[in-house]
C-alpha cells in the first residue's frame, strides 16, 4: 500500500531517472525500471506532541517526526551489475542539485546524510549476477495524527426525589 510520502517521493525522483519508477506493490511495467519501497519507519523523539485540545469535530491532533529507510531496486539491467550501478548513481547525483533539493525542502521531506549503493550477498560470499544492488537512503518527515476522541455538546442533570438523572448529548 502506497502512502503520501511515497508518493511525494516517487514525483521528486521520477524526473532524475530515464525509465519509470514504481512504488512496491504498483504493476509492473516493461524492463527497466525502478522500484521504490520503504524499509523501516520510525519515530523521532521521545513522544509524539499531542494538543491541549480537542477541535470542534471531535479530534485530537497528534505531531510527530518519522526518520525513514528507503530502498530503490533496478530491475531488467542486461548490461549487469554496471547498468545497475549507472542508473541508481542518477538519484543519487541528482540530490546533490540545488534544484532538487529545494524541491525537496517544499515537499517537507529531509534527506538525512548521502544515498549509499549497497549490494546483498546471496548464499556465497563474493559478487556474482544473483547479487542485488539497491540504492538506500533516510529521510525524515512530519505526520499529522488526527484522532477521533468525540465531544460532549452538553450535560443535562436533573434530580427526581433524590436521583439525579444525566443526559449526554453529542
Amino acid at each position: 500500500m502506497t502512502n503520501i510520502i511515497q508518493q511525494q517521493l516517487k514525483s521528486l525522483l521520477q524526473p532524475l531517472l530515464d525509465i519509470s519508477l514504481i512504488i512496491k506493490g504498483e504493476s509492473t511495467p516493461e524492463t527497466p525500471y525502478a522500484e521504490l519501497s520503504t524499509v523501516a519507519v520510525t519515530a523521532l523523539g521521545m513522544s509524539d506532541e499531542v494538543s491541549q485540545g480537542v477541535d470542534e469535530q471531535g479530534y485530537l491532533t497528534i505531531r510527530g517526526q518519522r526518520r525513514a529507510e528507503i530502498a530503490i531496486h533496478y530491475f531488467g539491467a542486461d548490461g549487469g551489475n554496471h547498468e545497475v550501478v549507472e542508473q541508481l548513481c542518477k538519484i543519487t547525483d541528482g540530490l546533490k542539485r540545488i534544484t532538487v533539493s529545494e524541491q525537496f525542502q517544499l515537499a517537507q521531506i529531509g534527506i538525512e546524510g548521502s544515498p549509499e549503493l549497497k549490494t546483498e550477498m546471496k548464499e556465497d560470499a563474493e559478487w556474482t549476477p544473483n547479487s542485488e544492488t539497491y540504492l538506500s537512503f533516510f529521510i525524515h518527515y512530519s505526520v499529522i495524527i488526527k484522532d477521533a476522541v468525540s465531544v460532549i455538546d452538553n450535560i443535562h442533570a436533573a434530580t427526581d426525589g433524590g436521583e439525579i438523572n444525566i443526559n449526554l448529548t453529542r
